[in-house]
C-alpha cells in the first residue's frame, strides 16, 4: 500500500473524532452561556437601559423606613419637624414638614404642648395621629446638627418670591438676621435655612415657613441623588451629625439596613425626592393648625408600599 493511500485512510479515521470534540465544545459553550445569562439576569447586569421609574422587584414594606425628625434647641424648645419616609417599592423618599402648632384632636393639644408635657415617644405617636400614618422611629436634632446636615448637602439654592426680612435683636452680631430681597437667588447654607424656617418672614404666615422647609429638603435630597457617587460617601456623615446627642429609638442596625437600600437606589440613578406639605386650617392667631382629612387620605395612599411583606399567617404588614 502506498504512503498516499495510508494518509487518506488516516484522515478519514480521524474525522469522526474531530466531530465528537467539536460537538462537545459546542455543548459546553451552550451550557456556560446559559449559566452566564442566568447570572446576569439574576443580578440585573444586562439592564443598562432600565427606566428610572421602574422599581426593584425584591423590595417589600419591610424595607421601608419612616422617621420623625424634630429640631429642638438647647432650651428644649420644639421648633419644627419633618417626617422622612423611604419607600424603595416606589423608588420614593417622601418629605412631610410638620409645624409644632399642629393640633392633635384626640388630646386637644398642639404638638408643641405634647412635647412640653411628655417625651419623644408621645410626640411621634401624636404626629402619627395628626397625619393618619404610623411613625415608628424618631430622632431629635439640635440646631448645630441641623446646620451641619444642610451644609453637608451643599445648601439650598433659593429664589425669593417676596422680600424676607427679620431683625433678631442681637446687637453684637447680624448673623441671626434675615435679609433677602425679592427675586434674588441665593445658596442658603444650614444656618440661613434654619433662620428662614423659624422666623415670621412670610406674608402667608407660618404656612410659608412650612412650605419653605418642604421645598428646601426636597431640593437638597434631589441634588444629592443627582450626584450619586459623592452622596454614597456622605450617608454615614449625615447620619453621624443627626444622631449626635439625639434622643432617638433608631439604632445603628436600623441605619445600616436603610443605608443598603439608599446605596442601591443611588446606583440605579433614581430621582426619589417628593415633598408633601400638609393642607388644613390655621386659627386666627396661628396658634393651632388642623390637618384636612383629604390630606390624610392622600398621605396614607402615598405611604402605602407597592409590595407588602408576607407574614407567617400570609397577612400583610405595613411598616
Amino acid at each position: 500500500m502506498s504512503k498516499k493511500t495510508t494518509k487518506k485512510k488516516k484522515k478519514r479515521s480521524q474525522a469522526p473524532i474531530a466531530l465528537v470534540y467539536f460537538a462537545a465544545l459546542c455543548a459546553c459553550l451552550v451550557v456556560v452561556g446559559a449559566l452566564v445569562i442566568s447570572v446576569f439576569q439574576k443580578f440585573d447586569i444586562l439592564s443598562f437601559g432600565k427606566n428610572d421609574s421602574e422599581t426593584y422587584e425584591g423590595y417589600t414594606s419591610d424595607d421601608c423606613t419612616t422617621i420623625l425628625f424634630a429640631r429642638i434647641n438647647s432650651k428644649n424648645v420644639l421648633h419644627d419637624m419633618l417626617v422622612y419616609r423611604l419607600d424603595p417599592t416606589k423608588d420614593k423618599i417622601y418629605i412631610v414638614p410638620v409645624t409644632p402648632y399642629m393640633l392633635d384632636e384626640t388630646t386637644g393639644k398642639t404638638l408643641k404642648q405634647t412635647l412640653d408635657g411628655g417625651d419623644m415617644h408621645q410626640l411621634a405617636a401624636a404626629v402619627g395621629r395628626c397625619l393618619g400614618v404610623e411613625i415608628p422611629y424618631y430622632m431629635t436634632v439640635s440646631n448645630g446638627s441641623f446646620d451641619s446636615i444642610c451644609d453637608q448637602f451643599g445648601g439650598y439654592t433659593y429664589t425669593a418670591q417676596e422680600d424676607l426680612y427679620y431683625l433678631s435683636g442681637d446687637k453684637d452680631t447680624e448673623k441671626n438676621d434675615v435679609t433677602i430681597k425679592k427675586g434674588s437667588t441665593l445658596n442658603l447654607m444650614g444656618r440661613q435655612i434654619r433662620l428662614v424656617m423659624t422666623y415670621p418672614v412670610f406674608s402667608e404666615g407660618r404656612q410659608g415657613n412650612v412650605r419653605f422647609m418642604a421645598s428646601a429638603f426636597e431640593t437638597m435630597i434631589a441634588s444629592a441623588f443627582a450626584l450619586p457617587d459623592s452622596t454614597k460617601g456622605d450617608i454615614d456623615i449625615i447620619y453621624n451629625f443627626a444622631k449626635k446627642k439625639s434622643d432617638t429609638n433608631y439604632t445603628d442596625d436600623d441605619f445600616r439596613k436603610m443605608k443598603t437600600v439608599l446605596i442601591e437606589m443611588l446606583g440605579r440613578g433614581v430621582s426619589p425626592a417628593m415633598s408633601l406639605t400638609p393642607t388644613g386650617t390655621w386659627n386666627d392667631d396661628e396658634s393651632q393648625f388642623v390637618v384636612d382629612q383629604s390630606f390624610k387620605d392622600e398621605l396614607e395612599k402615598q405611604f402605602t408600599p407597592e409590595v407588602m411583606a408576607k407574614k407567617k399567617d400570609d397577612s400583610s404588614e405595613k411598616r
